[in-house]
């Protein structure tokens, strides 16, 4: 030790700090500021040194105080939120709260671990979140029965003529009965339980089979129609929705038909949600500062599959693609789809030039489309002209005056909107995505009088309903279709589901990607319920997928919870290929300028008539050849299963470039459409999988 100077020992991590007795004083007082400042506000660096821009300012204020340099670890003393995803719960003996705490009690030393538990998930699946540091981290991942332990970031939701414009209008026959027992769950910012969208007149009892609860906290009131609320963040203090968001992704989705509803006028006549008879759960995920933490997420997956909930409309994501084992709807979806769940997920709103971050082959990924009716505002400029302009607005400046706001017919409707994100698929090239599109262009719904109607900050205005456009909106309406699908087939598996909303889609055009923007095209409700064929996959055939593109044991667990294992290596090539998986769509990436030969492998379920036969026709592409074998499909029941394969071959392509073409499988009475879509690129240019962290990219806005 130096002369004339003295060391203190810092006893929370071990670390000496050496310098004049006189400065120790001051040292010790500086050192219990920062870290008291760094157990409320976590840093990024991994060290506080005293050797350069802090030792410089004390040298300034104290240049009496001469010290050797010294590191002060802080990691051992920070603690952030992390997710602990564990195998699948046990079925006899076991409970999973007390094991969690036990966890936390031997990783912190601490008697009462219920200082760092934020929550428990038990109820779907096994894992808990709770305040730990990084060293705390390394140990949990080491403890039996973990499968990953990865931080909890924050994502942001992503932001009535459209049910009649897509030809499901109010006549449409219902099985009112059937749709009454639909239960809904919606993952967003909380729900306006007082809307008229939601009163429960005419509704009879909850049904049976519903497993939750109402605890929407402060004020909040369930009904026969919104049957369960919940809210996941400290800061909240009820499921009532603050944003908006949540509430107008609701009524879209299931909304009651209110007559006259409009935006202070504009667009007025009937609202009305696809399934105004099914019921809601509310899972509230979100602050009033749009940020909707993981953690939250997994937890409303996690309670909206235990309380009974038939499908999942959730428009959160993130802004880049990353692995599913470290995307929290990702694995939250899987989960709901191994209880017979299906989840619609929104694409995102970051187009057109970047892609959609909803990959996942068990999601149903929307794209959003234009109407055939805008909104138009006429503005008085200073200079007494009198221009048009797509927007709503209610403000007049210095220089303009918006006099009124009326519609007008779009005759080019549906066309993909500019700001849907779209393909393709970075993580599966052979899955295309978005699956499918519909209206999410000025769509009139349901809205938070709280929550102001607009970004303008002199906005005072309180509404009722509002106009809003995202793929957010186009989310629910799937939502609402499925759930329409759902009445007729209540025994139809999430994938079957998926498979009759995309074979049934009308055919769409005006994009230069093709399918990577629109998916298989635009929503078709009607026919949907009916589609003849279906393209079915089980929880085992994703699993397969899983490893067969690269994933292992540990990474696949991370997803499906449970004690699945890939094939060794000497194994790997008997699973079936990527470009063989049961998809309703058929994708392929090929260089440019080379000839190429692809076969793509496919079987569908009858669902039609008992008796029927399907033949195969080809839209053909110029440049490609398709032939399809058997071009004839032959069932004699209900529930039997063909296969055939799709020959794909062509000629010279630019790179860059999309070709598209399609499959149609018809009895005279069904038509079953299937995409064919080839993307051209140079192998170089494709980017390899990356295995992204969490924390590298929970950055995202609404959808």
């Amino acid at each position: 030790m130096p002369i004339g100077k003295r060391c203190v020992s810092l006893k929370y991590n071990n670390t000496r700090v050496c310098s004049s007795s006189s400065s120790l004083l001051f040292l010790g007082i500086f050192w219990l500021f920062q870290y008291q400042w760094n157990k409320w506000k976590c840093w990024d660096s991994e060290y506080i040194w005293f050797n350069s821009e802090v030792v410089g300012l004390l040298l300034n204020v104290f240049p009496f105080m001469p010290f050797s340099a010294a590191a002060i670890p802080l990691s051992n003393c920070l603690r952030n939120l992390h997710i602990v995803y564990m195998r699948s719960l046990p079925k006899h003996n076991y409970s999973p709260i007390s094991h969690h705490l036990s966890m936390l009690q031997q990783i912190t030393n601490d008697n009462d671990a219920t200082n760092h538990m934020v929550r428990s998930y038990y109820k779907s699946f096994n894992g808990f979140a709770a305040m730990i540091t990084n060293q705390e981290r390394e140990k949990l991942k080491k403890m039996e029965g973990v499968v990953s332990v990865f931080p909890s970031e924050s994502l942001k939701p992503q932001t009535t003529r459209s049910w009649d414009f897509m030809g499901f209008k109010e006549s449409i026959q219902r099985n009112k009965t059937a749709e009454s027992d639909v239960i809904i769950g919606v993952i967003d910012t909380g729900i306006w339980p007082e809307s008229e969208s939601f009163n429960d007149r005419g509704f009879g009892p909850i049904p049976k089979k519903w497993k939750g609860a109402c605890k929407g906290g402060e004020n909040f009131r369930c009904n026969n129609k919104i049957i369960g609320a919940r809210y996941y963040l400290k800061d909240q203090t009820s499921a009532r929705d603050f944003v908006g968001h949540g509430t107008h992704t609701a009524s879209i989705a299931a909304g009651n038909k209110v007559v006259g509803a409009s935006f202070n006028g504009i667009a007025e006549g009937v609202a009305r949600g696809g399934v105004p008879s099914a019921r809601i759960a509310a899972y509230s995920v979100c602050s009033e500062r749009d940020q909707c933490r993981a953690d939250a997420i997994l937890a409303a997956f996690d309670d909206a599959i235990a309380d009974g909930v038939d499908l999942i409309t959730i428009s959160l994501g993130l802004q880049e693609q990353i692995t599913f084992d470290n995307d929290i709807i990702a694995i939250g979806s899987f989960q709901a789809m191994k209880k017979g769940i299906l989840t619609i997920n929104s694409a995102g709103n970051d187009g057109p030039n970047n892609t959609t971050s909803s990959v996942s082959p068990w999601l149903f990924t929307v794209a959003a489309t234009t109407m055939d009716s805008r909104n138009t505002d006429n503005v008085l400029l200073g200079n007494g002209l009198m221009p048009s302009g797509k927007s709503i607005n209610g403000y007049a400046s210095n220089s303009a005056e918006i006099l009124s706001s009326t519609g007008f017919i779009n005759n080019s409707a549906p066309i993909v909107a500019e700001f849907s994100s779209g393909g393709p698929n970075m993580q599966i090239r052979e899955i295309m995505k978005p699956d499918i599109s519909a209206p999410g262009l000025e769509i009139l719904a349901a809205y938070s009088p709280l929550a102001p109607p607009s970004h303008d900050k002199r906005e005072k205005r309180s509404v009722k309903y509002n106009i809003l456009s995202g793929t957010s909106m186009s989310c629910p309406h799937v939502a609402g279709a499925a759930a329409y699908v759902k009445t007729s087939h209540p025994d139809w598996s999430p994938a079957a589901i998926k498979s009759s909303l995309m074979t049934t889609a009308k055919p769409m055009n005006g994009s230069e990607l093709a399918e990577f923007s629109y998916g298989s095209g635009f929503l078709d409700p009607v026919r949907a319920i009916n589609p003849g064929l279906v393209f079915d996959v089980s929880k085992k055939d994703y699993v397969k997928l899983l490893c067969r593109i690269g994933y292992n044991t540990m990474e696949v667990r991370k997803i499906s919870g449970d004690k699945s294992v890939c094939p060794s290596s000497s194994f790997h090539h008997r699973l079936p290929m990527a470009k063989d998986f049961n998809y309703p769509a058929i994708a392929a990436e090929i260089e440019p300028r080379k000839p190429f030969k692809i076969n793509f492998t496919r079987t569908v379920t009858n669902v039609g008539f008992a008796n029927s036969a399907y033949k195969a026709y080809i839209q053909q592409h110029s440049g490609i050849n398709i032939t399809i074998v058997p071009n004839v499909l032959e069932f004699k029941s209900l529930k039997e299963k063909q296969s055939f394969v799709v020959h794909v071959d062509g000629g010279k392509f630019s790179d860059k470039s999309v070709v598209s073409s399609s499959l149609l499988w018809s009895d005279g009475t069904h038509s079953v459409r299937c995409p064919i879509i080839l993307r051209v690129i140079k192998k170089e240019n494709a980017t390899c999988k990356i295995r992204f962290s969490l924390r590298s990219v929970f950055s995202c806005s609404y959808k």
